[in-house]
C-alpha cells in the first residue's frame, strides 16, 4: 500500500512542481517609456533603456530630442551615468 501511494503521489507532485515553477519566472528588464516633443507636434513616446532612469550627467535623447519621464516639460529629464 505504501509503495502504491508513492508511485501515485511522486509523479503527481513532480507535475505540480513543474507547473508551478513554469509560472515563477521573472522578467529581467521592464519596458519603460520616455517622452519627447518634436517641434509643432504632440508628445511622442518611445521605449527607453533602464539606465536612463538612474540619473547622471549624460542626457538621454531620441533622434536629438531630450527624453522626459512624463509628457510635460516640467517632468524630470532622463539622464544616465
Amino acid at each position: 500500500m505504501k509503495v502504491n501511494l508513492l508511485k501515485l503521489a511522486l509523479p503527481a507532485f513532480a507535475i505540480l512542481l513543474a507547473v508551478g515553477l513554469a509560472f515563477a519566472t521573472e522578467a529581467t528588464s521592464v519596458d519603460q517609456l520616455g517622452y519627447y516633443k518634436p517641434l509643432n507636434q504632440n508628445w511622442q513616446s518611445t521605449m527607453v533603456e533602464d539606465p536612463c532612469f538612474d540619473g547622471g550627467g549624460t542626457q538621454c535623447k531620441y533622434i536629438g530630442y531630450q527624453l522626459y519621464d512624463a509628457p510635460s516639460f516640467s517632468a524630470t529629464q532622463l539622464s544616465k551615468p
